[in-house]
């Protein structure tokens, strides 16, 4: 079996969702995996902020339904319920308790999984403002979806992600390596501070390189890998770089993304995979109308 970039982007992103607890205090976090038994009532807590959690294992064979919400959470503020929500997860999933923005009161966050080939994460965090809890969610991602870590040491939590839109683009999705996305959490709200971690970029470009090294070698799919390492050496302040770097290795026989689509229609065709590229970096945000960053 090849070993693509997607086995390098899949295993940065596997160890998501690091928490601290500490055994002498109420349990902050439930993992859900494959061999997660049912359960009612399990309990999480961090000062006034309680979750009461259910579970039940997705099963085929008793004729369970993809439709089906097998996980329900109850979540309480100073004892009051405030918030009862239901989902479905498939066999994954993490509730726990963590204050993302350093105000003293942890959010709730909740990851399920959709199942189905490559397929995806969402996120839900409620966070106590005022009177209320307020929901925010990233929408289902790539795989894990991401990762929940302080990068700078400020007591803030960032969520690492990437730009699932190059997924497919110019690729298949093994052929794909999509750049990074961070987001910072403040106010119930998600921000984009990615340009503000450079060492963090530095080191997903890098990856990207050597999974364009090894899909070279072997005669693999570039494109993919070479749309995502334009974008995120954009993002690094070294577009010119990265672009002759991608002009001097793509493959301009592949086809894959020179269609161009208005909806469901095809009302054109690309010249050349750079030509295609540019035009999707603007669409994306990463150049401006006249093709500059």
């Amino acid at each position: 079996m090849k070993t693509t970039n997607k086995t390098i982007f899949l295993t940065a992103l596997s160890s998501v969702i690091l928490t601290t607890v500490n055994p002498a205090l109420a349990q902050t976090r439930i993992d859900i995996d494959y061999k997660t038994p049912a359960f009612e009532n399990k309990e999480l807590t961090v000062g006034a902020v309680k979750v009461l959690v259910n579970y039940k294992p997705f099963n085929l064979e008793q004729g369970d339904s993809f439709e089906d919400k097998n996980l329900s959470y109850r979540i309480l503020y100073n004892g009051v319920e405030q918030s009862k929500k239901e989902a479905f997860t498939l066999y994954s999933g993490v509730i726990f308790l963590e204050d993302l923005d350093k105000n003293k009161l942890p959010e709730v966050i909740v990851s399920t999984y959709s199942g189905g080939a490559h397929c995806c994460t969402n996120f839900q965090i409620y966070t106590w403002q005022k009177d209320r809890f307020i929901e925010t969610e990233t929408g289902y991602l790539d795989g894990y979806g991401g990762e929940f870590k302080d990068l700078n040491g400020d007591g803030k939590i960032e969520f690492l992600t990437a730009d699932n839109a190059f997924l497919y683009q110019f690729s298949s999705y093994a052929g794909s390596f999509p750049p990074s996305q961070i987001l910072s959490f403040n106010n119930g709200e998600f921000n984009n501070v990615t340009r503000q971690y450079s060492q963090e970029l530095k080191s997903t470009a890098w990856q990207m390189y050597q999974a364009f090294v090894k899909a070279k070698q072997e005669g693999y799919e570039v494109n993919g890998i070479l749309a995502g390492y334009v974008a995120q050496k954009i993002l690094l302040g070294e577009y010119e770089d990265g672009w002759k770097f991608m002009l001097a290795n793509c493959d301009r026989t592949s086809d894959w993304g020179l269609e161009i689509y208005q909806g469901e229609e095809v009302v054109g065709r690309y010249p050349d995979f750079p030509t295609a590229l540019r035009a999707f970096l603007i669409e994306e945000g990463y150049l401006n109308k006249n093709g500059r960053p």
